[in-house]
């Protein structure tokens, strides 16, 4: 059997293992290779009712973030206006796009005037850091509500000359929700979605949310004032941890 095929082979079991249960049974031979291993896939399945009902909540959005995540990944030169308008028909939940040069000087800004002021300096703080190729997260408060940046630097010479950073209110992007009612969204410093569980948020940003994602991604808490269990797990976009949360769901 090709040597290079088995390792193909293999590598493609690998991946399918991130959402699979994989059981194989194989043997090397003087270096080489069982041709007829026996491989078992099950499809995992998601047994806790508040794991499944959390999954149903957030998979959506996340994958909405993730594909913008990529998209600026993969935009490491100025944009064109050609990328402007795939950008925004991908991604209609965008508040807007805008350019930066190094030193603040903004380029293009699309549109050219929103509700919100912005607020470019922490990622322009981040300076000659830009050169590692990593797209990057900025979230902040504001009296109009938060607004997540997502930025990923262009560059000359590889070096970084500038910023392209697209922006948006968190808000905007729970429509994907099927019942945004039911889910609560926030990082360990902004809320970003509460409608309806304001209190249940509130107390939730008050756990130790630095101590608990240095362990884990996922795991339940209790808020014994009200009497509430939650089903939460973390998602990162860029380096910037964003925790969903939704009430556990009881059996009667």
């Amino acid at each position: 059997m090709n040597r290079t095929f088995v390792w193909a082979a293999l590598a493609a079991c690998l991946v399918l293992a991130g959402c699979s249960k994989v059981e194989r049974t194989y043997t090397w031979v003087l270096g080489k290779v069982d041709p007829n291993p026996t491989i078992t896939l099950e499809a995992e399945r998601i047994d806790d009712a508040s794991k499944a009902k959390l999954a149903n909540l957030f998979t959506e959005i996340d994958e909405q973030l993730l594909a913008l995540e990529r998209t600026m990944a993969s935009q490491e030169d100025y944009p064109d206006e050609d990328w402007y308008e795939i950008v925004f028909n991908k991604f209609p939940w965008l508040s807007g796009v805008v350019t930066v040069e190094s030193t603040g000087e903004i380029l293009t800004r699309r549109p050219e005037a929103s509700m919100k002021p912005l607020n470019l300096e922490p990622l322009l703080e981040i300076g000659e850091n830009w050169n590692d190729g990593r797209v990057r997260t900025h979230i902040e408060a504001t009296d109009l509500g938060p607004e997540v940046y997502v930025a990923n630097a262009f560059t000359r010479d590889r070096v970084w000359i500038g910023l392209t950073v697209s922006h948006f209110d968190f808000r905007s992007i729970m429509s994907k929700c099927p019942a945004p009612q039911e889910l609560i969204v926030f990082t360990p410093d902004v809320t970003l979605w509460d409608r309806g569980n304001e209190r249940n948020a509130a107390l939730l940003r008050k756990l130790p949310w630095d101590d608990i994602l240095s362990d884990t991604v996922q795991g339940g808490a209790r808020l014994e004032e009200f009497d509430r269990s939650f089903t939460w797990l973390v998602r990162y976009l860029g380096e910037q941890p964003i925790i969903y949360a939704t009430p556990d769901v009881v059996d009667e």
